[in-house]
């Protein structure tokens, strides 16, 4: 079957309000990555706290680690890296869910220096935004994925062309606010992602998270 792994930057509002509903409507999975850095709460009811981010995992999803504070980890130490990854951890730990097993890396770009420190952390899958996909050949620790905003719908259709009919890889399309208050370069419309979910439903793929998809490759 047809795969397709979905992803959610950032913890914003409108993936609880708007997009978990559409993705429970379709029976999808899917992973929500978590950061929580001071300065994305000067937005009013753009991310969502703490204390919210537990519903994802209580109905379903996965949660992921995306660091406390969206740095360049490239240029980090390993100490602050490691920071970094463990106040994550524990912050979604805090929150009853399971210790996570999935990363993003913040703003995208590969870092090696931190990709060593992670399974450390007991990460096994880590997301990049390296345009590929992901097969059994894929590093577990650079996982591509093709970005979707309003600014880049074309990628959408990009990703689902370069993986065609194939059942030995998944594509995985990474999204951030549906809308996305705090960051506008970033957004994407409901209408829009409304429209990408159901064509992946009439279209006969299969929605996962990225730990679903890892335990079945990369065993």
């Amino acid at each position: 079957m047809k795969t397709i792994v979905l992803t959610f930057d950032d913890a914003c509002r409108s993936h609880l309000e708007i997009v978990v509903p559409i993705l429970e409507k379709y029976g999808f999975g899917a992973t929500f990555f978590i950061s929580q850095p001071e300065c994305w709460f000067e937005t009013p009811n753009a991310h969502l706290t703490k204390t919210e981010i537990v519903a994802f995992y209580k109905r379903g999803f996965e949660l992921g680690n995306h660091t406390m504070n969206h740095p360049d980890l490239r240029i980090l130490s390993d100490p602050e890296c490691r920071s970094e990854i463990s106040l994550m951890n524990d912050l979604i730990k805090d929150t009853g869910s399971p210790s996570p097993v999935s990363f993003a890396y913040p703003g995208g770009p590969y870092a090696e220096n931190a990709a060593k420190l992670l399974p450390d952390h007991g990460i096994r899958y880590a997301r990049t935004t390296e345009h590929s996909l992901w097969t059994k050949e894929t590093d577990p620790l650079r996982i591509p994925c093709y970005s979707v905003c309003n600014k880049q719908l074309n990628n959408f259709r990009e990703g689902l062309d370069l993986l065609g009919t194939r059942e030995d890889a998944a594509l995985v399309l990474l999204y951030h606010g549906v809308p996305d208050v705090a960051h506008e370069h970033c957004t994407t419309d409901p209408e829009i992602f409304a429209d990408h979910m159901k064509y992946l439903h009439d279209n006969g793929y299969q929605v996962l998270s990225m730990a679903d998809y890892g335990n079945r490759i990369c065993q």
